[in-house]
């Protein structure tokens, strides 16, 4: 821009000198002519004078005298042409003069003139010629100059202007580098910063020195650039909390406009679909989800929902469950219209199991439940219709209908204490007991049922574990249930070895059999409610399938942890840690 600035203000000034110079040139040739003619007439006048005031007129002499005076060449000649008298030439040699011009101009108007080249006397001349009335006769007095003065002061003008020219080149150079710095340093600076804010960069500032436009302007931008530095800050704190609040929703979230093309999406969302795309802004969201499902459940909501309803969708994908609601982005501005469509992802996966397992557990209390009631209420309509009068067969059915109360009210009891666990969140009942002692208590409880399988059960504690704090009748259940099935799933002569050590802040507690053990494909599911790994056996045991579960709801309430490892014809191990203060 300088050199383009720089350059303009030379042209400029060129021009002006150019124009000028030539006025100048043809105003000052057209003086100098003018003054020349003037001259000449001036002396032609003289001239006319002395040869009308003289009786005699020697031509010749007059044109001589006059000739040396006035510096020029005066020729005098009749009206035929003839030469009387030359100042330069010896007039009885020249030729006759009526073919001239001048001469032809003079006898018609009394004035001629012109410029020609003269082959009497070798140059150019500027000519003048006057007719005379005499007494005598009519005569042409010529005049002229050389054209080479004419000429000279020409040369004399022409150099004059390219001096002119020159030295207007150098002032508008240095005039002009000063113009273009003080109008392109102070552009060069805003557009710096222009370029500056661009890159994000608003710390910079510019200030100008001048009290014309330009500071007005620097002073204008100066303000613009903090106002739209206050305004990007904003923006951005805005853009930074939203991104926060989007970040920070559990469930996930996408804004797709009327092309299907991504707007927004929220981290959740990229998790929820395994999005690792960087940029997916503006793409279609079937390329993001690769979801066909969702791409045609939207392409069917523009087709046949209103704009303004909100829709569902319930999604299996990947193992998880999604459920999608789909509404309208509304723009107020245009009177509501759709702009696009907002996805608020859900995910049900819990809620699904859960839903599962409580469809599965009633499902498995009503079987429960329907199988002793069942027996009861077949055996007590056997007795009502006549079996009760044979004591031996009534006293039998009445044993049966008490094994299967008895196992009615055990299954009662254990899924009142399995939904007790399940809601507890902390248990407050906790004491200081001794290990030892609870531990004598639940192998007293199990004794009988050992006995008749000759089933051993020892234990070993570890000196660093005497008192524990926790809940007397959980840690019974505990051992109850853990122990109890050692000794049912066992073999005859068989062995229940129970060890208790501490382990930093924990509590390690193993109860180790040498029974049937259990299948590998069932230790996954072994603390389901109502799993059994033989569901008849299990049944003729007693059990109520809930004994497992129970103990597994206990150790997490006090957060531990459970293991099983087993393996089939060599025995169950069960190791339970429970963060404990002993």
């Amino acid at each position: 821009m300088r050199k383009k600035m720089m350059l303009s203000y030379i042209i400029v000034i060129l021009l002006g000198t150019l124009i000028t110079g030539v006025f100048s040139y043809q105003v000052a040739q057209q003086h100098y002519t003018t003054e020349v003619e003037n001259k000449l007439l001036a002396i032609g006048k003289i001239i006319q004078q002395d040869i009308v005031s003289k009786e005699k007129m020697n031509a010749d002499s007059i044109a001589k005298y006059y000739g040396k005076t006035a510096n020029v060449r005066v020729t005098i000649v009749n009206e035929q042409g003839k030469v009387l008298g030359d100042s330069s030439a010896d007039y009885l040699k020249l030729e006759n003069h009526s073919n001239r011009p001048e001469i032809r101009e003079a006898l018609q108007t009394g004035k001629g003139e012109s410029t020609r080249y003269s082959t009497s006397i070798k140059q150019y001349l500027k000519y003048i010629a006057l007719k005379i009335e005499t007494k005598r006769e009519s005569i042409i007095i010529r005049l002229s100059i050389p054209i080479s003065d004419i000429s000279t002061i020409r040369k004399q003008l022409i150099l004059f202007i390219i001096v002119g020219v020159f030295i207007s080149i150098l002032v508008a150079g240095s005039l002009g580098v000063q113009f273009a710095e003080k109008i392109t340093t102070p552009i060069k600076q805003l557009t710096n910063i222009t370029k500056d804010i661009a890159g994000g960069n608003f710390s910079d500032t510019v200030k100008i020195n001048a009290n014309d436009e330009i500071a007005e302007l620097s002073e204008s931008f100066m303000d613009m650039k903090t106002q739209l530095d206050k305004t990007i800050h904003q923006l951005s704190e805005r853009n930074v909390e939203m991104r926060a609040v989007l970040n920070s929703m559990i469930g996930g979230l996408i804004a797709i406009d009327n092309n299907n093309c991504v707007m927004l999406i929220n981290q959740t969302a990229r998790e929820m679909f395994d999005i690792r795309q960087n940029d997916v802004i503006n793409k279609n969201i079937l390329y993001v989800l690769r979801n066909h499902i969702i791409n045609a459940f939207l392409n069917e909501k523009k087709d046949s929902f209103p704009v303004d309803q909100q829709t569902v969708l319930d999604l299996y994908y990947e193992d998880k469950y999604y459920k999608i609601y789909c509404s309208p982005i509304q723009d107020q501005s245009k009177g509501n219209k759709a702009i696009g469509t907002l996805l608020i992802m859900q995910d049900v996966t819990n809620i699904q199991k859960l839903e599962n397992i409580r469809s599965e557990f009633v499902s498995n209390v009503t079987h429960e439940l329907k199988t002793p009631l069942t027996s009861i209420k077949g055996f007590t309509d056997t007795l009502k219709s006549g079996a009760i009068k044979d004591e031996k067969v009534a006293e039998r059915f009445l044993d049966i209908i008490d094994i299967e109360a008895e196992r009615l009210h055990n299954l009662i009891g254990d899924i009142l204490n399995l939904s007790e666990i399940e809601t507890m969140k902390q248990d407050i009942c906790v004491q200081e007991y001794f290990f030892e002692d609870i531990l004598n208590e639940v192998i007293a409880i199990i004794r009988p049922s050992a006995d008749k399988k000759n089933v051993s059960i020892s234990y070993k504690i570890d000196s660093s574990v005497s008192k524990i704090m926790m809940n007397k009748d959980r840690l019974k259940q505990i051992l109850i249930n853990l122990i109890d099935n050692g000794v049912k799933y066992n073999k005859i002569d068989g062995e229940v070895n129970i060890y208790c050590r501490r382990q930093k802040d924990m509590i390690e507690l193993q109860i180790i059999d040498n029974g049937i053990g259990i299948p590998k494909e069932h230790i996954p599911r072994l603390f389901e409610r109502f799993y059994r790994v033989d569901k008849g056996r299990s049944r003729n045991q007693g059990g109520t399938g809930l004994g497992l579960s129970i103990v597994k709801h206990i150790v997490h309430l006090y957060n531990g942890t459970i293991e099983v490892l087993s393996e089939v014809g060599k025995g169950t191990e069960f190791i339970i840690k429970l963060p404990i203060a002993v």
